[in-house]
């Protein structure tokens, strides 16, 4: 048989699974999609009249002078002249466009959002169906993908547009790469890709994932694997450079940990960490404050090698296991700190990293007809209560960092940001608490201090907004508000 003939019939793999590359997809399949896309979209409407966070959404969105300018006018500046460290020219321009339907309304953003998170529900039960063949499968894998309570920051999160349209093409790629190896298909899926990469950066692991399947679920021979997937290095690569230059230009290249072996032992037990909450979704936080792990004999690390002991155990016995594991683990690498990134674990981060998982247990589950018939269907309705009840969470800056603040304790940037929602509202003793409460947990944290001195100086506290804004200047000199407050200061003096 002719390697290209697998993608005109079923291939069969061990155990029972599936790998299905026909050229229409049964209507009923089809049907069944929508049904779920339509059910995620509608799930997700409470968000629609959540508020701005002043987290990102205020400066990549309705500031964002590639965004908020005509889209035909801003089009080549869109594609020249990034505005942030990453190049995600289209994710601008679907920000542009909301901006000239809405004009500002954060409402209609919030539609938007949904509507692609809908339609990602729809490819995904699509793809599960090409890979396995199995509609129940297929269907319980993409109400698990769409109504998991950890891909509500994706959704309700408007500075998250990149992840959900990044996320869209992707897998619109991943439908056209199976289609067949006819030529045009190809090349259609490595233009998606390429769509993909001008979204968002983090889908760069496409090509490997690819590889992964051939290898894993196909058998293919890696020369062929090489021939079908080579080409899809080429904006991966390019994206990656780009992704690594903008953060070095920012500052983001900062080694996280003091040693190897530390960074290992802590990005182990944030994959474990990863892993229980897909499986437990409690305590779910929009900001986690990660510490770094030195001894083998940290319990969460110890979590996380159980976590990866026990994958590698089935991976041993299931292909589709070893394949469910490697799309987890590369789906995460671009943040799991193999290029020094500043924040260790996000919920956001698991929106397309989770699916590998949910299909493997789907597979395991559809072996006795019974429990997927019981099981499935309690499970999605379960992830989906949980789902709307962290849904309010995010509906406004102060209810979201309040929330953080209550499951985590310990968070400087918790309470920082609350300090900038009581700013906002002129609350200054309140305000004067929160930075007392940041800096006695990041004692080094520079804009912590210039806030606090604004605040004293906005109560009339002279001296100990000048102690603030000095301490400010001196852990960061290119603080520009802290040198105008103290000139404020000076002014008064004379």
């Amino acid at each position: 048989m002719k390697l290209d003939r697998l993608y005109q019939q079923p291939t069969s793999l061990p155990s029972g699974e599936t790998a299905v590359a026909n050229e229409h997809i049964p209507r009923h399949v089809v049907f069944a999609a929508l049904l779920v896309g339509l059910f995620t979209f509608a799930l997700f409407a409470p968000t629609w009249s959540h508020r701005m966070l002043y987290w990102d959404d205020d400066e990549n969105v309705l500031q964002n002078p590639l965004v908020v300018q005509p889209v035909v006018a801003g089009l080549r500046q869109i594609f020249t002249a990034p505005f942030s460290t990453d190049y995600y020219p289209l994710t601008y321009i679907s920000l542009a466009l909301d901006h000239f339907v809405w004009r500002g309304h954060f409402f209609g953003y919030h539609v938007t959002q949904t509507l692609l998170h809908g339609a990602n529900a729809f490819l995904v039960v699509l793809l599960v169906w090409r890979w396995t063949g199995t509609i129940g499968v297929a269907l319980l894998a993409g109400a698990w993908f769409a109504w998991h309570p950890v891909q509500v920051e994706t959704v309700a999160w408007i500075a998250e547009r990149k992840n959900v349209l990044g996320t869209f093409f992707f897998l619109l790629a991943w439908l056209a790469y199976l289609r067949g190896g006819n030529p045009r298909w190809r090349l259609a899926s490595v233009g998606l890709f390429v769509l993909a990469v001008l979204s968002h950066a983090l889908v760069i692991v496409m090509p490997v994932l690819l590889i992964a399947y051939e290898l894993c679920l196909r058998r293919t021979s890696v020369p062929e694997v090489v021939r079908r997937t080579w080409l899809f290095f080429v904006p991966a690569a390019l994206a990656a450079l780009m992704r690594v230059f903008g953060h070095s230009e920012s500052g983001q290249l900062v080694a996280s940990f003091h040693s190897f072996g530390e960074g290992v032992l802590t990005m182990t037990k944030v994959v474990g960490e990863y892993l229980s909450s897909l499986v437990w979704p409690v305590g779910l936080s929009n900001h986690y404050t990660e510490r770094g792990v030195t001894s083998l004999t940290d319990t969460g690390f110890l979590i996380g090698v159980a976590w990866i002991v026990a994958w590698m155990i089935a991976a041993g016995r299931s292909r589709w296991a070893l394949f469910a594991g490697v799309w987890f683990v590369v789906a995460l690498a671009p943040v799991l700190q193999v290029v020094p990134h500043p924040t260790l674990r996000a919920d956001r981060y698991l929106y397309v990293a989770a699916l590998g998982s949910f299909v493997l247990v789907a597979l395991l589950l559809e072996k006795n007809r019974r429990l997927i018939a019981v099981v499935g269907p309690v499970s999605a309705i379960c992830l989906a209560a949980l789902t709307l009840a962290r849904i309010p969470d995010w509906r406004d800056a102060k209810t979201l960092w309040s929330d953080c603040v209550r499951k985590n304790p310990r968070s400087a940037v918790g309470y920082y940001s609350l300090a900038g929602c009581a700013v906002m509202e002129k609350g200054w003793p309140a305000a004067e608490q929160f930075l007392r409460r940041t800096i006695e947990l990041k004692p080094e944290f520079a804009e912590a201090h210039e806030r606090l001195g604004g605040v004293y100086l906005m109560e009339g506290k002279k001296p100990e907004a000048r102690e603030e804004l000095e301490r400010a200047l001196v852990l960061n000199p290119q603080l520009s508000e802290a040198r105008h407050n103290l000139m404020i200061l000076e002014q008064h003096r004379e």
